[in-house]
């Protein structure tokens, strides 16, 4: 009701169910105190100024206040009484039209808070933030709103050019429009073409390794499981049985498109880093009681050999390989020569023969130090390097011995399977050191041999001696690898005349077995009456025939024989 141009509102809140509920009212009476005390501090502004007289008489006013209203509001009521037939539902008809414009006042308020708030976010946005309702900070992000200042032109002129301007802002957007369109379109075929040129590089670098004849296959990359291509360096294919198997991945690198070269471990499908090694072959001669170098291998081998690297990586990897399975064959075969002065220290094997000894070391390459790689510090004079040649030689049939037991395998591969041939594949060991040991060794029982008949003979003066070489190769092929894979077998054949001219057939033949170094001598004499029953080869008596394993027994032996003969 209107009162001196004033309004008095008077809700009752009973009748108000909980579904009806406005949730902009609210009993100040149901109200907590977290709710109670701001509402006090914003109409009281503070409580210094409020004592027990003011809040009399506040309550005072206001119960005077309340009567004056009842009594106008019955005489209102009697006077319009006629008009009104039901004050009731013209009450509830103005209160919810009252609230419905509060609920509008507040909807605006709060629209008009948020949009000077999101106006204020470019400039202020922390300050915006505390400002903005929770709805528009989730669905608008702050800083999207702004604003410019526009020029003090006249009123009248902005509305004269309120059309042109308006035609020229809709050809700016669509102006800006393909602008952004095309730039997008450039970048996207910068990005293709980028894109097809890295294409274009893995593809011509993979090309080029298939060019090269390596073998490539299918894998998955340890480090993302991404589908990639490797390349199979090792010697598996050409007969080799060696643990590594030599494969490799191929990485693409994303940046630029180039593959490089990764070795993998065969049985773990990682990525290893490798330590090459190559071997090196050193002779010590014995001088003055004390042994000193006198001859060393030299690393021989170019790794620049083709214009791209990753063709380089490969044929690095394959040859320090090979390096790795010759040193493995090696040093199985150097822990069946324990006995026969050959010794495994660390990654050196020691055979010690005819005052000398002969070290084959691995040796970790490091393609910086020059010095070592070309023997500088051990190339002083000549007779310190004196044996650089044979060191050379020994290190060279070494690999073809290697490169030969590849090749055996490889036929046995190639073979029907039978029981025979895969017993072969799992029982057969290289002949790399025990060839080279045995015939060593052969030469040095030659040798000894041939000193202790010189020393026997030389007291007689009728006698022939004769030393034929490696009999057992005389009638094979000329393979020159078929004296490293059969045992030596040498003869010596001596004649003895004594005063009746009888005459005394010895045949020595120096062989061995299996192992190559272990000595076997086999004597036979025959006793002839006289010279032609020799040449006819008739009438022949065997006076001996035994085995020796020892120099000194066949030295008694033949020493007792020919003295016999002599003096009969």
């Amino acid at each position: 009701m209107s009162n001196g141009g004033g309004f008095h509102i008077d809700l009752n809140l009973d009748q108000y169910t909980e579904v009806n509920k406005d949730p902009f009212i609210q009993n100040e009476d149901k109200l907590n105190l977290e709710e109670l005390i701001p509402r006090i501090l914003l109409e009281r502004k503070s409580f210094i100024n409020v004592t027990e007289d003011s809040l009399k008489k506040e309550i005072e006013k206001s119960s005077l206040g309340i009567d004056k209203e009842e009594e106008e509001l019955l005489s209102t009521e009697g006077t319009d009484q006629d008009e009104q037939t039901d004050p009731q539902e013209a009450f509830n008809k103005h209160k919810l039209e009252l609230s419905k414009n509060i609920n509008s006042a507040l909807n605006e308020t709060s629209l008009s808070l948020d949009f000077v708030s999101l106006l204020m976010a470019s400039v202020k946005p922390n300050l915006a933030k505390s400002t903005m309702s929770p709805h528009l900070t989730k669905f608008v992000k702050p800083g999207s709103l702004n604003s410019d200042r526009l020029s003090t032109a006249d009123t009248n002129e902005i509305s004269a050019k309120r059309d042109t301007n308006s035609s020229k802002i809709g050809q700016g957007w669509k102006l800006e429009s393909l602008n952004k369109v095309t730039s997008l379109f450039r970048q996207s075929s910068l990005n293709l073409n980028e894109q097809v040129l890295k294409e274009r590089r893995y593809w011509n670098m993979i090309n080029l390794v298939l060019a090269n004849d390596e073998v490539l296959f299918r894998i998955r990359d340890p480090l993302n499981n991404a589908r990639a291509i490797g390349v199979m360096y090792g010697y598996g294919d050409s007969g080799s049985n060696f643990h590594d198997k030599g494969m490799a991945l191929l990485r693409k690198d994303n940046q630029t498109g180039e593959i490089s070269f990764h070795p993998i471990a065969t049985y773990s499908n990682k990525i290893v880093q490798k330590v090459y090694k190559y071997v090196r072959i050193r002779i010590l001669s014995e001088i003055d009681g004390d042994y000193m170098l006198t001859g060393q291998s030299i690393f021989q081998y170019d790794f620049t050999k083709s214009k791209t690297n990753i063709i380089n990586d490969i044929e690095r990897a394959r040859f320090f390989l090979f390096e790795e399975d010759l040193f493995y064959q090696l040093t199985r075969e150097g822990k069946m020569l324990i006995n026969y002065n050959v010794s495994i220290i660390s990654n050196k094997i020691i055979i010690e023969i005819n005052k000398e000894i002969i070290e084959i070391e691995s040796v970790v390459y490091d393609e910086l130090n020059e010095e070592e790689l070309s023997n500088y510090y051990q190339n002083i004079n000549a007779y310190s390097s004196i044996n650089n040649t044979k060191c050379q030689l020994i290190l060279n049939y070494l690999k073809l011995m290697l490169c030969c037991y590849y090749k055996y395998n490889l036929k046995l591969k190639q073979k029907i399977p039978t029981s025979l041939t895969k017993w072969k594949q799992f029982n057969s060991h290289p002949l790399i050191l025990r060839p080279l040991l045995g015939n060593m060794r052969h030469e040095l029982n030659l040798k000894n041999m041939n000193d202790i008949l010189n020393r026997i003979l030389t007291k007689h003066k009728t006698y022939k001696l004769e030393l034929q070489k490696f009999v057992n190769l005389q009638n094979k092929s000329k393979n020159p690898f078929q004296k490293s894979i059969e045992k030596p077998v040498s003869e010596f054949h001596v004649l003895v005349k004594n005063a009746k001219s009888n005459i005394l057939k010895i045949k020595l033949e120096l062989t061995t077995n299996e192992i190559f170094v272990n000595l076997i001598i086999n004597l036979t004499i025959i006793r002839f009456e006289n010279e032609s029953d020799f040449e006819n080869k008739i009438n022949g008596t065997n006076v001996l025939q035994i085995n020796f394993n020892d120099f000194n027994e066949i030295d008694e032996c033949l020493d007792w024989s020919i003295q016999n003969f002599v003096n009969s």
